[in-house]
């Protein structure tokens, strides 16, 4: 072969080393930078969830204290008819004590079945809230974790599933579509999200509604009571004189 062909292979030798060398270098700074990408996305990932776990907080913290200020409103109208029965029996005058102690007996006996009856309808809205407060949010806020925990190292996870001979001419382009992939998924799970943050604000909420009804009718059922004692003071006490 002549010299000058042999010059020739060289120099296209040279040129395809470079050309590969090249390739390769450019899909290594493409890696790296899905890595930096899909770092920085866990990043602000967990400083958005850091912010919505504490609207979930103050949300389920909001709700808690709606519950309880209709407890304590339940409470108190319970007691203030109890105060009222117990104030027309030790002010009556037209009694003897058999009676009077036997309407404070039945007085106790009815206060102490409100008492029951409030405290059953406090537990079964607790039971109600383990699924509203733990569950609902939860679960889904457990998969963003889960997901922005793996992110970190998703380049490496993608990298291990390919042969680095045969397979990585299109890595960058799986990259890619991974990376616009998880953005679409995250983005509907925190729609999601944004849903359960907003859940206790319905004016008729389920739980609000429940306990509210539960209350309704303790109170009611408890003045029905008070009214048998106060039929009894102005009625079957009379023949005990």
């Amino acid at each position: 072969m002549h010299p000058r062909w042999n010059w020739k292979l060289f120099l296209c030798a040279i040129f395809l080393v470079y050309v590969a060398a090249s390739s390769a270098s450019d899909k290594v700074v493409g890696i790296v930078q899905h890595q930096e990408w899909f770092s920085e996305y866990a990043s602000i990932l967990e400083v958005t969830m850091q912010i919505k776990r504490q609207g979930n907080s103050n949300a389920t913290l909001t709700f808690n204290k709606e519950l309880v200020k209709l407890l304590a409103n339940a409470t108190l109208e319970m007691r203030s008819i109890d105060n009222t029965t117990e104030s027309a029996i030790l002010q009556a005058d037209t009694i003897g004590q058999p009676c009077s102690v036997l309407l404070l007996e039945l007085l106790k006996i009815f206060r102490t079945i409100g008492q029951t009856e409030l405290q059953a309808c406090a537990a079964y809205t607790m039971g109600l809230l383990d699924y509203w407060t733990k569950q609902r949010f939860f679960s889904f806020a457990n998969i963003v974790h889960r997901d922005a925990t793996e992110l970190t190292h998703r380049v490496g996870l993608i990298l291990e599933q390919y042969n680095k001979i045969t397979q990585m001419d299109n890595i960058l382009e799986v990259l890619l579509e991974e990376y616009y992939a998880f953005n679409s998924y995250n983005s509907a799970l925190q729609e999601v999200l944004n849903r359960e943050l907003d859940r206790f604000a319905r004016a008729d909420h389920p739980v609000r509604a429940t306990l509210s009804d539960c209350l309704d009718t303790t109170v009611t059922l408890h003045q029905l009571d008070m009214d048998y004692v106060h039929g009894y003071l102005e009625t079957g006490c009379m023949t005990w004189k």
